[in-house]
């Protein structure tokens, strides 16, 4: 039996398809709405609380969407048998990973978003042969390289990694408003980021965790 469980985002909140929990618990999902309109004055005390509609296969299916302490709250309803406690530890992996997510996604924004409109702004100001999203990419790729991170993997790391990119972005945007203020171009600016990058990357390289199994190099 495979006790993989989904968890979505929605609102900006992790949520779980009552449909999946009833499948989870080898039950009729029509069994469990009755279980959560029979005690949706508790559920709603732990957040938003209502059924949906949606047409599957053109008829309409009631469901409800719940967020992790109802879902949790849902499963000592039922009864403790062996899938619900796999289908509990299943909910517990897949909100972690939905909760880590989430943060990957803005706790280094706010730099981002600054570091990539100076780069924008400098470029555009210092003029260039090359396509301004290679700039931007070119960023990207050096901040990876300067912490051993490999591509794609940005929405997976730890918290203090994803806190070592965010000083990054920020040493980069400083480095081409700089750039801007002195009246240098982009290449300066570039030169003068990934230095202060790698010098940051070398300081904090040791105290950063693992990996797959190595340490960032």
């Amino acid at each position: 039996m495979n006790n993989a469980i989904e968890v979505t985002i929605k609102n900006s909140e992790p949520r779980v398809s009552s449909r999946l929990i009833a499948n989870g618990l080898g039950i009729q999902h029509k069994n469990l709405l009755e279980l959560l309109e029979t005690y949706q004055t508790d559920f709603k005390e732990f957040g938003t609380f209502a059924f949906e509609t949606r047409k599957s296969k053109g008829r309409p299916q009631r469901f409800a969407c719940l967020n992790e302490d109802q879902a949790y709250l849902l499963l000592t309803y039922s009864k403790n048998t062996p899938r619900a406690r796999a289908i509990k530890k299943s909910l517990i992996k897949a909100f972690r990973e939905a909760r880590e997510t989430l943060v990957s996604k803005t706790d280094y924004l706010p730099c981002y978003h600054e570091c990539h409109d100076a780069i924008s702004t400098l470029v555009r100001k210092s003029g260039s042969s090359t396509p301004e999203p290679i700039h931007h990419m070119n960023v990207e790729k050096m901040i990876n390289k300067a912490f051993g991170i490999p591509v794609g993997i940005r929405s997976k790391l730890p918290p203090s990694l994803r806190a070592a990119i965010s000083m990054a972005e920020r040493i980069a945007g400083v480095h081409y408003q700089r750039a801007m203020d002195t009246g240098d171009d982009h290449k300066t600016a570039y030169k003068a980021a990934k230095a202060a990058i790698e010098r940051c990357a070398n300081t904090v390289r040791d105290s950063l965790p693992l990996l797959n199994g190595e340490a960032a190099e």
